[in-house]
């Protein structure tokens, strides 16, 4: 057998290695969003009610990380998880494959803002948005900013959009890396109430009232970016 052979043996054997671990660590996760069954009616008992809406960041080439949004009921340290999209096909980050249903991959229509759409049942009362961070890096301690959960009725909080924010090495290396990100929220109805309904069917034909996250407390991110003055938080 040739030396060419066996180094091309190991290599495979090494990433069937590393597949596993990394499968395991996945199912391990607590980094799920408790998304509402889509085959299922939606009955919201009255001490719950349900949050709608999207998460989406740019397209940056070279770069897999997914956005996590953390939030929690005030007074609870158990928290939740809205998340984007990895521009990633599998969990060996091979790109130019089809995106299975279910994975880690945009939801339609949301494929060039690596976006997912997220609706979730929630016990009623009022949760804050306090971290932002990407494959368990924190990327930063979030400003809290609010959201109320009312008793049987389904919320569209708005668009979650992550700019991320570069960080480059003065010495070579393989590459840049994320290592902040700028939060905003959006209006993006018009847009992400059609794809929910194609996401969900079962919320075909429900109200969704509009309760747009306040991100007011975000905005000085804007001006001020990150202390370090090696990362950049260009306009997208």
């Amino acid at each position: 057998m040739s030396n060419q052979n066996t180094i091309t043996r190991m290599r495979s054997m090494i990433y069937l290695l590393l597949g596993i671990a990394l499968s395991l660590l996945h199912g391990c996760s607590l980094d799920t969003v408790n998304n509402l069954d889509p085959n299922q009616p939606v009955t919201l008992s009255p001490g719950t009610g349900m949050i709608v809406g999207s998460v989406t960041s740019p397209i940056v080439q070279h770069y897999w990380e997914v956005a996590h949004f953390r939030y929690r009921k005030l007074g609870e340290s158990k928290s939740g998880v809205l998340e984007s999209a990895s521009p990633t096909a599998n969990f060996l980050w091979k790109k130019n494959r089809p995106i299975e249903p279910g994975g880690t991959g945009p939801d339609q229509g949301l494929e060039q803002q690596l976006g997912r759409l997220f609706a979730v049942e929630l016990a009623v009362g009022t949760y804050e948005i306090y971290q932002l961070d990407t494959a368990g890096k924190i990327l930063i301690h979030l400003q809290p900013v609010r959201f109320d959960v009312r008793s049987g009725e389904i919320l569209y909080l708005g668009n979650l959009h992550v700019r991320f924010c570069i960080y480059t090495p003065n010495r070579r290396v393989y590459r840049s890396y994320v290592n902040g990100a700028i939060p905003s929220v959006h209006n993006e109805a018009q847009r992400d109430l059609p794809l929910l309904a194609r996401k969900f069917p079962v919320l075909k034909g429900m109200k969704i009232l509009p309760a747009i996250i306040n991100d007011d407390a975000w905005q000085e991110l804007e001006k001020t970016g990150l202390p370090s003055l090696e990362t950049s938080c260009k306009p997208e």
